[in-house]
Formats: C-alpha cells, structure tokens, sequence
C-alpha cells in the first residue's frame, strides 16, 4: 500500500441507492455512506470498542448508528460527536469510488474527473483479477517495447514528462488497428497520464472514433501479491456513444488485457533488472511510485 496513493474501490453502480455498505482497500475496513446528497468514504471501524459500522449500523441525520452499543458515531469531524471517524479524501466520481488515505494535494485526480465530467460521458467496463502488483499492471502504459511484442503494435517512443496537476505523463503516437463497427484504423497521438502507483487515464486523441480515454485503476487484494483491474471508457460529448462502439472498445481492451496478464501470470518478481534505453519511460514510473510511500 502507498500512503499517498489513490484507490478505485468499486464502481459507482455497485453501491446501494441509500445508506451505507461495507469497502475494503487492502484488508482496511472502509464504508460509502450516502449523506447530503453525495456520497462519501469513511473508515469504518467504530471508535468506541471496534464494531465494524457497516455491518448492522444504520445512517441517521449525518451520523451512523453503531450496531454493538448505538452510539452516534459522527461522519468526519466538527459534528459536535462523541465518537467520530475519518473521512477519507476521494468519494464517487467518474462512475467509480475513489479513495486517498492521505490528504496531500497532489495529483490532484478528484479535480480532474470533475472537469472530465463536465463535457464527457464515463461508462463503466469490467473488472478482472490478475495475479499481478498494480505497478506491474499500470507500467505497462510506459513501457515502449512491449506495444509491439505483446500486443503488435508499433513502438510509440514515449516522451516523459510531469503533467500539470502532477501527474506523470507519458507521450507518443500509436498506429491503432480497427475498431469493430468503426471501419479501419489509423495513426493516433497516444497520452498516458498516472495519478497515482495503480491508476491511469490513457487518452487517444485522433479523429472519431479513436478520440476516446482509458480510465484504468489497479486495486491491491487483501493477502495477495495479485489486483483487481477495473476498466472505464470516457467519451468526449454529453450523449453516450453507440452501444456497437463500446462493445467493440471493451472487447478489445479485455484482449489486450489477457495478453498482458500472460506474461505477468509467470513474471519472477525477484529477477535482476537490466534496463536498456527502451525502459527510460519504465523506470521513470518506478521513481514516480517511490514518490507516494
């Protein structure tokens, strides 16, 4: 786990319409709790004696209920509570459920959901189990030589820089294959944008329909050295894109997927590292992970 780091937890849509439910970050307890009119994400072990607060709590007026002695615990602090817990930074955006365990500032991930929200569409994908970290998994919008050995595509000579909201950014251009349902493919300027050791937005940023981004997070799983990917598509405009459309990204994001997970099911995470000129953009993301601890 990174201090720092920010964590896709769920997808919005996988929360109940009211009150509260139970989340888990890496084995730590956590609760969405639904409480004038947004959504936030608060520990949720009960201060007092330990009672897991989303296990038989209930919401009430801004506080939850503790189901082993009822008392009010208060949703973050100032609430004039007895017993409070702690809201964590982050909450639902981008039709997922974000969560930081610090409070620094940067990257600022939650202000640039919000401003993609304004004038794009986010449809949620699919999650998959991998049995690998969620640095191996986000690396690999970084690293230059795999495009072509793993998934034949050109090699996009990626350009590293740090992004304005400080995120590490990733650039070169990519030669797309076809989309089912939208004719045959064409060169496109590549954008890869981390926020965080296990989230990514991905951008191609050509002519419609290769003008589309990849919201890609990797979630540690509790006891494991493996991780949940969950996968979004963002479309710019206000109106959903064809269903075709989408089908046809998905399917070809999920291939791309498993072609990936085929080499990281059998990666020796202990093995010596021997970096070539390829790999600038790589260790440049290993550096930039070090940065959240």
């Amino acid at each position: 786990m990174y201090e720092h780091g920010w964590y896709q937890i769920k997808f919005a849509h996988e929360l109940p319409d009211h009150g509260i439910s139970a989340l888990e970050l890496d084995g730590r307890p956590l609760m969405a709790a639904r409480a004038g009119g947004r959504v936030g994400v608060f520990d949720a072990v009960c201060p007092h004696r330990g009672a897991h607060l989303a296990h038989g709590g209930r919401l009430d007026d801004g506080a939850v209920v503790c189901p082993f002695h009822g008392y009010r615990i208060g949703l973050g602090e100032g609430g004039g509570h007895d017993f409070c817990v702690r809201e964590l930074h982050g909450g639902v955006a981008g039709g997922g459920v974000f969560a930081r365990l610090s409070g620094r500032a940067e990257p600022d991930l939650g202000e640039v959901l919000a401003e993609l929200e304004r004038d794009h569409v986010f449809v949620p994908g699919f999650s998959m189990q991998v049995d690998a970290s969620m640095e191996t998994v986000i690396e690999n919008g970084f690293d230059n030589a795999h495009f072509k050995s793993v998934h034949g595509l050109a090699q996009p000579d990626l350009a590293v820089r740090t992004g304005e909201h400080g995120e590490l950014v990733a650039e070169g251009v990519f030669a797309i294959p076809a989309i089912r349902g939208a004719g045959g493919g064409r060169r496109t300027r590549y954008l890869a944008r981390a926020f965080s050791p296990g989230i990514m937005l991905a951008s191609l940023e050509g002519e419609p329909p290769y003008n589309y981004k990849i919201l890609t997070a990797a979630t540690p799983r509790a006891g494991s050295v493996g991780c949940t990917i969950r996968l979004t598509l963002v479309f710019p405009g206000t109106e959903p894109p064809p269903d075709r459309l989408v089908r046809g990204i998905l399917q070809e994001s999920r291939k791309g997927l498993e072609l990936d997970r085929d080499v990281w099911d059998h990666l020796v995470p202990d093995a010596p590292q021997r970096y070539t000129d390829l790999d600038d953009a790589v260790q440049r993301f290993h550096a930039y992970c070090e940065t959240f601890r």
